[in-house]
């Protein structure tokens, strides 16, 4: 009795590695030594709560690990043979490999990975723009005065926002923007507006890259117009500290 008692145990110990519950291996190794039994007897044997026991039952005939007939006006149960065991795990095989493409598709944007996005024309790239009201501070490298040119209002409407949160602009801009379209902006958002300019001899540039948060923005303001937007942490800091040198070496 020690014996098979220690056997038991030992066999519940492999049942349980192969995905089975402790509740369910007990349930399971009755029926196999038992044969046919009803709910009330394998909860007592087992001493399963008869409530728990039901669940139980119908996790181990959803596995296929045990069969329910009906006799009279009583359901009871019979364990499957153990070969049962190899098709079950056989099924989870199968469903895991034609569920590991959309797994490693989820894989591939994790927090470490970057996350690509494209937009095309300008009524989309109106969108990056929009997406930095949730920063707190916004690193920007551009020209005003191309964004203006697609849509007068867009730019200072744009600052409007920042302001109505709060959000501190930190704008490296084109020389040519240095006229009074930088000026509108200094005046709508105050001391959110840190400003400073390329030098006069590197003209202007059709682009704008924006930097917030896990977040690069690589915009271009002359047709084909279109966005990037790249998520990933490591990116966007190594993106901040290119922004900041640029800005160091800027006179004031």
């Amino acid at each position: 009795m020690i014996y098979l008692l220690l056997t038991n145990m030992d066999i519940q110990t492999q049942l349980q590695d192969i995905g089975l519950t402790k509740s369910e291996g007990r349930v399971y190794l009755f029926l196999l030594e038992n044969g046919i039994s009803t709910p009330p007897q394998i909860a007592k044997a087992t001493s399963i709560a008869r409530t728990n026991c039901y669940h139980i039952l119908q996790s181990l005939k959803i596995k296929s690990l045990i069969e329910e007939q009906t006799r009279g006006t009583r359901k009871v149960y019979l364990a499957s043979d153990p070969e049962s065991l190899i098709r079950a795990l056989e099924k989870k095989k199968e469903a895991t490999t034609r569920l590991l493409p959309d797994l490693r598709a989820m894989y591939t944007t994790q927090k470490h990975k970057p996350k690509i996005t494209f937009y095309e024309g300008f009524e989309q790239v109106k969108q990056i723009y929009h997406m930095t009201y949730g920063a707190k501070e916004v690193y920007a490298l551009g020209s005003i005065k191309y964004l203006a040119s697609l849509h007068p209002t867009f730019f200072q409407s744009y600052m409007q926002g920042l302001k109505e949160r709060d959000i501190v602009l930190h704008d490296i801009l084109s020389y040519p923007s240095k006229e009074h379209i930088a000026q509108q902006g200094a005046e709508i958002l105050k001391g959110l507006y840190n400003t400073r300019f390329a030098s006069e001899k590197d003209g202007d540039f059709p682009t704008d890259i924006l930097i917030w948060d896990d977040t690069i923005a690589l915009i271009t303001l002359e047709n084909p117009i279109f966005g990037t937007v790249i998520m990933n942490p490591l990116l966007a800091q190594t993106f901040k500290m290119i922004h900041k040198m640029v800005w160091q070496s800027l006179p004031t």
